[in-house]
């Protein structure tokens, strides 16, 4: 399976505090690490929340070639535009580490929405932030250089008080459009300016400010 193309950010957003509470409270389901959620094509009768894990949104060409959209970690709805407008699935979903989900089908948001008739607002909230998130992963991939790209990965990852970023060369050029060589030289200077420290799959990012510097 091929991939290295990738149109990908990370991007991570907190659902309705209503809806997280009832989801937290849910038994869940516990997928493994590589476990496929769900396919492209599939019909959208459910969609889901991710209560802690780590969870790849991607799309695959008939070539088998993977494309990236996301990765979502503790507290974020995914799934949920195909849901809403009752079209097939364009993207797949696998667990990337051992996480719990809770599936959210139609019988349960309704239920929410008519307790908590805010909440429906706050779900177009997340949709239209879904979208706007799209449109700047196509603004980088087009414009920005791959430092740039690199450096705004490692500063969101630390922005969430995750100091140390836990994926393969690989796995971060897959989500940020770039070749696994363009990121290793590219994380070797962060490392030489004393930026961030590597080690095997992990990078301790040190200077999240100074990486910030590069982005403007």
């Amino acid at each position: 399976m091929n991939t290295k193309d990738s149109v990908s950010s990370i991007d991570h957003f907190a659902p309705a505090a209503g809806l997280l509470r009832w989801a937290e409270a849910q038994p869940g389901r516990r997928y493994e690490n590589q476990a496929v959620i769900y396919h492209s094509g599939e019909d959208a009768g459910q969609f889901y929340c991710l209560i802690d894990g780590k969870v790849q949104i991607y799309m695959t060409s008939p070539e088998g070639i993977e494309k990236t959209i996301t990765v979502y970690q503790n507290h974020a709805l995914f799934g949920e535009a195909a849901f809403f407008d009752g079209s097939p699935r364009t993207t797949s979903a696998r667990a990337l580490v051992a996480s719990r989900v809770v599936v959210i089908d139609r019988e349960s948001i309704l239920t929410c929405f008519r307790e908590q008739p805010d909440l429906a607002l706050s779900m177009i909230c997340s949709l239209s932030r879904n979208v706007r998130m799209l449109s700047t992963q196509i603004n980088e991939i087009s414009f920005l250089p791959a430092e740039q790209r690199l450096a705004r990965f490692l500063v969101e990852e630390s922005g969430y008080g995750v100091r140390q970023v836990s994926y393969t060369h690989e796995e971060i050029g897959s989500m940020i459009g770039s070749s696994r060589v363009t990121v290793s030289r590219i994380l070797r200077t962060f490392a030489e300016q004393r930026l961030i420290r590597t080690s095997y799959r992990k990078i301790e990012v040190l200077q999240p400010e100074q990486l910030s510097s590069l982005l403007h």
